[in-house]
């Protein structure tokens, strides 16, 4: 999404075709720029649906699988599968393929045992959603699409705090420099949030 925040790796990729960094696809697009036209059509239309029908779960790991495999599964074979290799964008490494579903777990089960999903106060569900849209960002657990995928987990769990929250209100760079800043301040997000929230 971000072109100057590509995901890179130190070697040929798994996921992409042979001496290229074209993702392989269902659609057998080998240019880069024709793949990335498609994955914004497929995926915005996608996102669409999501905001009439959300994908239900009970904020587990399972359902933000769910959601990543709805957004991609027409593009992408790895739509709904974590990651099989290293990945880093800019000067951010990622959780290492062998962490991320224990990681993941324990974000997840942090959400359920801190009680998050029960907080009342307003600014403090907008820190409870700061502090899992950043532990999710560092994890990466997917080889693409873990912005689109994490900002709609985020949004049903702002639905479940009865608000809405409307990414289109902040731009791509700043997304990015929240995104950026969150792997050492878990509250970089909270502004972004603030930004897209409106009230239900």
């Amino acid at each position: 999404m971000f072109s100057k925040y590509e995901v890179y790796t130190t070697v040929q990729s798994i996921y992409c075709y042979p001496d290229s960094d074209v993702l392989k696809n269902k659609l057998n697009i080998k240019e880069m720029h024709e793949l990335k036209q498609a994955e914004e059509e497929i995926t915005s239309l996608k996102q669409y649906m999501l905001l009439e029908s959300p994908i239900k779960g009970r904020f587990t790991k399972t359902q933000l699988i769910n959601i990543h495999r709805f957004l991609f599964e027409d593009l992408y074979p790895f739509a709904g599968h974590i990651r099989r290799e290293q990945i880093s964008k800019g000067e951010t490494m990622f959780f290492p393929p062998n962490l991320i579903a224990q990681e993941l777990d324990k974000v997840f089960a942090k959400i359920h045992s801190d009680n998050m999903l029960h907080e009342t106060d307003r600014q403090r569900q907008i820190e409870h959603l700061s502090y899992i849209m950043s532990e999710l960002n560092i994890i990466h657990p997917f080889r693409e699409g873990n912005g689109r995928s994490i900002r709609e987990l985020i949004r049903c769990i702002a639905l479940h705090y009865d608000f809405s929250l409307d990414w289109s209100h902040v731009d791509r760079d700043t997304m990015l420099d929240a995104a950026v800043r969150s792997v050492v301040d878990d509250m970089a997000f909270c502004k972004v949030i603030v930004e897209c929230m409106k009230t239900t």
